[in-house]
């Protein structure tokens, strides 16, 4: 990609779309774009921050990671999104891990030449607050969704969201076009392989589910309409 095409991109995105055609410009000289293979870790938890990511195609999930190396996975990212700017931002380490879930392309931001831009820059700084407040009221619905909905919704949901991500949605059904296993969707919803099969198998027996050979397929329920 071309600074001109770097630009474009960026001033897309829900984090800088706020920014002239300067600060963007500015932006698009330190960043560099990569691809990245399926499975690919960006950064683990516990990292100290080199730089923030865009997502230009593919999709990446953030995890956290226990003590005994189990991952939880809290977020899948998209084109478009951001990922790393809390530790960007504060200098601490990262807070979660990033990998990515597909082939993916990226804008990497370098983080002691994005600080520069930042110190010189009173519209990125106030882009800057916007974004994060954004990012916290996104992070305030997931954990209510996390509290108070059962195991059951939570995967309707997701398989909803995956659908919207890689795949479609149609009137009466969404098709989800990604292998997955069940042990990945285990850790995108934080629970146990077996405790996701059981759903899964009562999903299929209501006619709520089906599968075929990668696809995950949601059928509409008469609740839903």
């Amino acid at each position: 990609m071309q600074v001109a095409e770097i630009v474009s991109w960026l001033g897309r995105t829900s984090f800088f779309n706020g920014l002239d055609k300067d600060d963007l410009t500015r932006l698009a000289q330190i960043a560099r774009v990569s691809t990245y293979p399926a499975d690919t870790v960006l950064f683990s938890q516990g990292d100290e921050s080199d730089g923030l990511y865009s997502v230009v195609d593919g999709i990446v999930r953030i995890f956290l990671t226990a003590d005994d190396s189990r991952e939880l996975t809290i977020q899948l990212f998209e084109e478009g999104e951001v990922i790393g700017e809390i530790a960007l931002i504060d200098g601490l380490p990262r807070s979660a891990g990033a990998a990515t879930l597909t082939e993916t392309r990226m804008i990497f931001v370098p983080r002691q030449s994005f600080l520069n831009l930042l110190d010189s820059s009173s519209q990125l700084q106030r882009q800057i607050i916007l974004s994060l407040c954004e990012r916290l009221r996104q992070t305030n619905d997931q954990v209510n969704r996390a509290v108070f909905s059962d195991l059951r919704h939570r995967l309707l949901v997701l398989l909803r969201q995956l659908a919207l991500i890689h795949g479609r949605i149609e009137r009466d059904i969404a098709v989800v076009e990604l292998d997955l296993t069940q042990g990945t969707l285990a850790q995108m919803l934080g629970a146990s392989r077996e405790a996701v099969n059981k759903q899964i198998r009562a999903l299929i027996k209501e006619g709520r589910l089906s599968v075929d050979g990668h696809r995950i397929i949601v059928h509409r329920s008469t609740r839903d309409a």
